[in-house]
């Protein structure tokens, strides 16, 4: 069994990086409101509905390229910000909570490098994830994650719509996960130059930010009741990424695969020695 390095090390930096800012995050939060009651979030059937509509929208319009390109740019820019600003806000004053989101927004509109996208999809996916991993408890997160887990199966190796959704982000520039390049100049590539490369012998490989923010929402939802607890979570999270990578550069044929399922697993494992110990 082999491991390629050279990009393994990259991947658990990115990975590593988001769910280090967002433990921070989430913890700031928790220690600014200590009297605050934190909700926890009821799905019903109208979020399922919704959900299953967005996931519906993007299958159906990925025909439809102008619509679909504009669709990802603009989801990829909100994500960015949103996620930006909910750090911003748990670790800085007044004013520059506004104006830092939209300051990192102009730089990854316009310095349209691998470096700068993984810097915005860092900021995203950890700040995001952090607020979401606050409003729910740990065992509900799990719930979220088994069942995307079951769908990323059936999306990458039965219905294979998650690959061509995957493909159309591509084209579209909005890559919505870490673009990751075997060296470390491949950080200073233009965006789309790199996604060109993208393959079974490619310079560069992606990881699905699905993939990222779920584990990054566990986590989160921890740090409520455990600092320790979480980080210690975390540490699983990077070996089932670990898992994941030793899957997919030992397959005989190179295909794309579902990276959730090992990550959550590990993650799950994590969160019950952390809860029985």
């Amino acid at each position: 069994m082999r491991i390629k390095s050279n990009f393994y090390i990259k991947e658990l930096l990115l990975f590593g990086a988001t769910l280090m800012i967002a433990i921070f995050s989430a913890y700031r939060n928790v220690i600014s409101f200590t009297s605050v009651v934190i909700p926890e979030i009821k799905f019903g059937w109208g979020d399922a509905i919704l959900l299953m509509a967005l996931i519906l929208f993007f299958v159906f319009f990925s025909r439809h390229q102008r619509i679909i390109r504009f669709s990802f740019k603009l989801f990829l820019i909100l994500i960015v910000f949103s996620g930006t600003s909910a750090i911003a806000s748990s670790v800085m004053g007044p004013h520059w909570d506004v104006w830092t989101p939209f300051l990192i927004v102009i730089i990854f509109l316009l310095i349209k490098n691998v470096l700068t996208h993984n810097l915005g999809i860092i900021l995203g996916v950890a700040g995001i994830g952090s607020l979401l991993g606050l409003a729910i408890y740990p065992k509900t997160a799990i719930i979220i994650m088994v069942i995307f887990s079951f769908y990323d199966i059936v999306a990458v190796y039965v219905t294979g719509h998650m690959v061509k959704m995957a493909k159309t982000m591509m084209i579209s520039g909005a890559v919505f996960g870490f673009i990751i390049p075997s060296k470390m100049r491949g950080f200073l590539y233009n965006k789309q130059e790199a996604q060109d490369q993208i393959g079974i012998d490619g310079q560069f490989m992606i990881l699905g930010s699905g993939d990222i923010g779920l584990p990054v929402v566990l986590v989160s939802s921890i740090v409520r009741f455990s600092l320790p607890d979480a980080i210690i979570v975390a540490i699983f999270s990077l070996l089932g990424l670990l898992i994941t990578h030793l899957i997919f550069v030992n397959q005989k044929e190179r295909k794309p695969m579902a990276a959730l399922p090992p990550i959550a697993t590990m993650s799950i494992i994590g969160y019950l020695l952390v809860t029985i110990l």
